[in-house]
C-alpha cells in the first residue's frame, strides 16, 4: 500500500490541460483538489517551509523556490520540499524540472500515488504520452474512477488515436474535459471517430464560456458535421468577431444558417460579407441558394450569374444556373447557359449531363442521347451520363441498348444504386418473366439498390412486384409497406399493396389503400423518365 500523505503536501494544484498554467486558487476552482492551508503573508518565526509555502499559496513562485532549495541543500530527503518545489516549477512553466524533484520523492516513497498523478499530469503536458500513460494506468490499478487520472489517460488515448478508450476514459473524469474547450473538443472528436454523434454534440453544445474564437469555430465545424445547424450557427456567430479569418468564419456562418433553414439570416450574412468586398464564387452560389428557397429567384439567378463572372472555368456554378433553369422550366436560357460553358470549359461531362437532360425535357431525345454520350466518354469513372443515357433509350425504346449500358456499368460496380435500379427497370419494361435468367438479374440487381439504399422506395416498389410474380407474397407486402413508409405518395406500391390485402381478405386496409390510388394520377412512362432525368441533374449537381 502506497505510504499516506505527508501533512502539507500539495497534490494536482496545475492543469491537465496541455498548454495552459494554472495558479493552485484557480486549480482548486476548477477541479475541487486539495492544497495547502491557507497561509497569510510570511510572518516571523515561521520556518523556511512555512515561508515556502506562503508565497506558492499566493502564486509568488520566484520567492518560494530559493527558501525551498535552501531547505533541500540541508536535507536532500525531505519529501515536503521536493513536492513544494516541483509544484512551483510546475506552475512557473518549468515542468522538465518539476518532474526531476517529483521523481526524487518516488525513488524516498516509491509508488506514492499523488506524486505519481502530478508526475503523470507534468509527462502529459510535455506531450510524453508514453510515460504520462504508464503513470495514469498506475494510478487507476488502485482508484480506477480518479477524476484527474481518467481524464489525463483520455488525452492520452486521444493522442495514440484510442478513440473508444479515450471516450470512455473522458467520461469517467467527471466533468473535467468540459473545463478546457480544446479537450472538450478532443472529447468530441473521440465520439465522432466512435460513432457516438449523440454524446459529441452534447459536449459541444456544453463548450466553456472562456473557450476562444478558433475553439468556437471548431466546434461549430464539428456541429455541422453532425448537421446540427443551429447550434454550429451560434458557435460561428460566437467566433466571428475574433476570429482571424472573417471570410471563411462568415461564409460558415452563412452556410450554417442556410443549411438550418434560416434564410433570411444566411441572405444577411451573405450580403454582409459582400459588401466587405468578398465577391467569390462559392459565396454567390450560396447566396442563390438562400434567395431561392426565400422566394427571391431573381436574385438567385443573378447570384449565380456573378458566380459565373468570379470564375468563368468553374463548371459548378453553370451547372447549378441550368438547374435553377430546369426548376422554373426555362429550358431555353438554360440551353443558352450551356452553350456558354462549352466554350470555357469544354470537357466538363456534368455540363454535357445537364444539357442533355434539359434537351430530354423538350422532347428532343435523340440530341439528348448524343449528349449523354459525350458526357460519357468525358466523365471517365462517372456512372451518372450512362445512367441518364439509358434512361433516354428507354424513353426512345431501345431496351435492348439501354440493358447493355446498364449491365456494363454494373459489372465495374454493383454498389451503385441506381445502376442497380434502372436495370431492373429496364429489364422489368423488356417483359422478363418469372424464374428467367434475366428475372433473377432484375430481382439480384433489386436487392443490391435497397442494400446500398435503403431509404430509397422506388426500387422497393419494383422489387415487390417482381415477388408478387413469383409469388413470393409476404416478401412483397413487405418491401409495398417499406416503400410507402418512405414515400406515402408512392401510388404503385399502395395499389399493388391494396391487391395484397385484398386477396388476404383485408378489405377494410385494402380500400383505404384504393382510396389513396384513386386520388392521384397514374405515372406514366414519359413522367417516369421526366422525373427520374431531373432527379439526375440533381444529383449531377452535387
Amino acid at each position: 500500500m502506497p505510504p499516506s500523505n505527508p501533512s502539507g503536501i500539495i497534490v494536482e494544484a496545475f492543469s491537465p490541460s496541455m498548454s495552459q498554467r494554472l495558479t493552485p486558487r484557480l486549480v482548486r476552482a476548477v477541479f475541487g483538489l486539495s492544497a495547502l492551508p491557507l497561509l497569510l503573508w510570511p510572518q516571523a518565526g515561521q520556518s523556511l517551509y512555512q515561508s515556502a509555502a506562503a508565497y506558492v499559496q499566493q502564486g509568488d513562485f520566484e520567492r518560494a523556490v530559493p527558501l525551498l532549495l535552501e531547505i533541500l541543500s540541508a536535507s536532500a530527503g525531505d519529501v515536503k520540499a521536493h513536492n513544494l518545489l516541483a509544484i512551483a516549477y510546475s506552475a512557473m512553466g518549468h515542468r522538465e524540472q518539476a518532474n526531476e524533484e517529483f521523481r526524487k520523492i518516488l525513488k524516498i516513497q516509491p509508488g506514492f500515488l499523488p506524486v505519481v498523478k502530478n508526475l503523470a499530469v507534468n509527462e502529459l503536458s510535455l506531450g510524453q504520452f508514453e510515460d504520462a500513460g504508464l503513470h495514469f494506468e498506475e494510478v487507476l490499478k488502485t482508484a480506477p474512477r480518479d477524476p484527474v487520472a481518467n481524464f489525463g489517460m483520455g488525452e492520452v488515448d486521444y493522442a495514440r488515436k484510442r478513440y473508444p478508450e479515450a471516450v470512455a476514459h473522458y467520461q469517467l473524469s467527471g466533468d473535467l474535459y468540459l473545463k478546457d474547450p480544446q479537450a472538450t473538443l478532443r472529447f468530441a472528436r473521440s465520439c465522432l471517430a466512435n460513432q457516438k454523434p449523440d454524446d459529441a454534440a452534447g459536449a459541444l453544445e456544453r463548450l466553456a464560456p472562456q473557450a476562444d474564437a478558433r475553439a468556437r469555430f471548431e466546434a461549430g465545424l464539428l456541429l455541422a458535421r453532425l448537421e446540427k445547424y443551429g447550434p454550429a450557427a451560434r458557435e460561428f456567430a460566437a467566433a466571428r468577431e475574433k476570429y482571424p479569418d472573417p471570410y471563411e468564419v462568415g461564409y460558415n456562418l452563412t452556410l450554417a444558417y442556410e443549411k438550418g433553414d434560416d434564410h433570411a439570416r444566411a441572405i444577411t450574412t451573405g450580403e454582409e460579407l459582400v459588401a466587405k468586398g468578398y465577391r467569390k464564387p462559392e459565396l454567390y452560389n450560396l447566396l442563390s441558394q438562400a434567395y431561392e428557397h426565400a422566394g427571391r429567384t431573381k436574385n438567385a439567378y443573378d447570384a449565380l450569374r456573378l458566380a459565373t463572372q468570379a470564375d468563368p472555368r468553374d463548371e459548378s456554378n453553370y451547372v447549378d444556373l441550368m438547374v435553377l433553369c430546369l426548376t422554373h422550366q426555362n429550358y431555353d436560357l438554360s440551353l443558352e447557359i450551356s452553350d456558354i460553358a462549352i466554350r470555357l470549359v469544354p470537357q466538363s461531362h456534368r455540363v454535357r449531363l445537364q444539357r442533355g437532360v434539359v434537351m430530354a425535357m423538350k422532347g428532343r431525345f435523340e440530341d439528348a442521347e448524343q449528349e449523354f454520350l459525350t458526357a460519357s466518354r468525358l466523365g471517365g469513372e462517372a456512372s451518372l451520363p450512362f445512367v441518364a443515357l439509358a434512361l433516354v433509350r428507354m424513353q426512345m425504346n431501345k431496351l435492348p441498348e439501354a440493358i447493355e449500358v446498364l449491365r456494363r456499368r454494373r459489372q465495374l460496380n454493383r454498389e451503385d444504386y441506381l445502376v442497380d435500379w434502372f436495370l431492373g427497370e429496364a429489364l422489368s419494361r423488356d417483359g422478363a418473366p418469372p424464374g428467367s435468367p434475366e428475372e433473377r438479374e432484375a430481382v439480384g440487381a433489386l436487392e443490391d439498390a435497397v442494400r446500398v439504399k435503403p431509404d430509397s422506395s422506388a426500387p422497393r416498389t419494383l422489387l415487390g412486384k417482381f415477388l408478387v410474380k413469383r409469388g413470393e407474397l409476404e416478401r412483397a407486402a413487405e418491401s409495398f409497406e417499406k416503400a410507402l413508409k418512405l414515400d406515402p405518395d408512392d401510388t404503385t406500391a399502395a395499389y399493388q399493396l391494396a391487391l395484397l390485402y385484398r386477396k388476404k381478405g383485408n378489405a377494410q386496409r385494402a380500400q383505404e389503400l384504393f382510396d389513396k390510388v384513386s386520388k392521384a394520377k397514374s405515372e406514366d412512362h414519359d413522367q417516369f423518365t421526366e422525373r427520374n432525368l431531373v432527379r439526375l441533374l440533381r444529383e449531377g449537381a452535387q
